[in-house]
């Protein structure tokens, strides 16, 4: 065998082998995207998360009363669980802040968003909340420039959101008093909650509101759901 192509071949073999390794290790190769700076994650590392929980709640030196997030590039989930919980994928935590004063926890994330490249399609960044069963908070207030944004069995005095690109998701939410939602370029899909007096408005898009809603006139509504271009449904 010519020397040339028996040296070519066990370059190739060499490549085979450490591809083996490094898969077994992590998996398929992950995403390299930028997000302020060059970052590379492993598909090991593209379904970890990593937990942002404020400690003065997790001690209960203070009571939770209130949540306010506000986020750029990452779907948001608000769920109901056992404690209080904050969770975000590997790729969110070095742009996630997360403090707490007098119960009232604050959620900030700084993402970048820009390019990306790996075999694997990329996927959306997430922040997952946990809130306690049978909890009522006195404000609930979420804002996203890019993402969904869904709330399951949440209970709260106030509840407001504004979105931009993404839909609005609420299930099984409760609010006592007054608040709103607002999009620009997504639905917002409301099911099986209990609103105050409220109204709808919708520029581009279609509404439906079922009779479990008291959809009212404007001067007589302490609740608003209002849409640029998208849909609006109370079901």
């Amino acid at each position: 065998m010519n020397k040339k192509i028996w040296f070519g071949s066990s370059l190739v073999l060499l490549g085979a082998v450490l591809m083996g390794l490094a898969f077994f290790q992590d998996g398929f190769p992950g995403q390299i995207y930028w997000n302020n700076g060059p970052v590379y994650l492993s598909e090991r590392d593209e379904k970890g998360e990593v937990d942002l929980t404020p400690d003065q709640i997790v001690s209960g030196k203070q009571d939770l009363t209130g949540l306010d997030l506000s986020v750029k590039n990452a779907d948001v989930t608000v769920r109901s669980g056992e404690h209080f919980a904050i969770s975000v994928d590997r790729a969110e935590k070095n742009y996630v802040t997360v403090s707490s004063n007098d119960g009232l926890v604050k959620v900030t994330g700084d993402e970048r968003f820009g390019w990306s490249w790996g075999i694997n399609q990329p996927t959306p960044h997430h922040i997952t909340i946990t809130l306690p069963e049978k909890t009522t908070l006195q404000s609930l207030s979420l804002a996203s420039l890019n993402g969904d944004l869904t709330v399951k069995n949440s209970r709260s005095d106030q509840l407001k959101i504004k979105n931009t690109n993404g839909d609005v998701n609420l299930s099984d939410v409760k609010v006592a008093t007054s608040g709103g939602v607002t999009n620009r370029y997504g639905d917002i899909f409301v099911k099986k909650s209990t609103l105050p007096k409220l109204k709808t408005y919708s520029r581009y898009g279609d509404i439906n509101v079922t009779n479990a809603y008291q959809n009212v006139t404007a001067d007589q509504a302490v609740f608003s759901l209002t849409n640029l271009s998208g849909d609006i449904s109370l079901t």
